[in-house]
């Protein structure tokens, strides 16, 4: 069963001296594995939304971002992360932990 995001992302914006800081918390269906932990945070912290401080205990997730954007954009960027660790790709396009004999071949039609 692949890991889902099962609560609305919920949102809290720190001021500091230099920048604004926002941390979204939200749960997953089950607790990932280091591979699905590790993968997710590779897509967050490579984003144009430089998320840093991945924290996950058991189900619940928070994440710390840099660059403050829109409910909606930050939504679908967390939904975007789990995504990609669910199917296992590494931040920069390849395929993490399969062979290059078992990614299969995309065909034009």
């Amino acid at each position: 069963m692949p890991i889902m995001r099962i609560s609305d992302p919920t949102f809290e914006q720190k001021e500091k001296r230099s920048d604004s800081r926002v941390f979204v918390r939200f749960r997953v269906n089950r607790a990932p594995d280091q591979t699905w932990i590790a993968t997710f945070k590779g897509h967050a912290s490579s984003s144009v939304l430089r998320a840093a401080h991945a924290v996950f205990s058991g189900n619940d997730v928070t994440l710390e971002l840099v660059k403050p954007k829109s409910r909606a954009e930050l939504t679908t960027a967390l939904d975007c992360f789990i995504e990609c660790a669910n199917l296992g790709l590494r931040s920069w396009g390849g395929v993490e932990g399969r062979p290059a004999s078992s990614q299969g071949v995309l065909r034009r039609v």
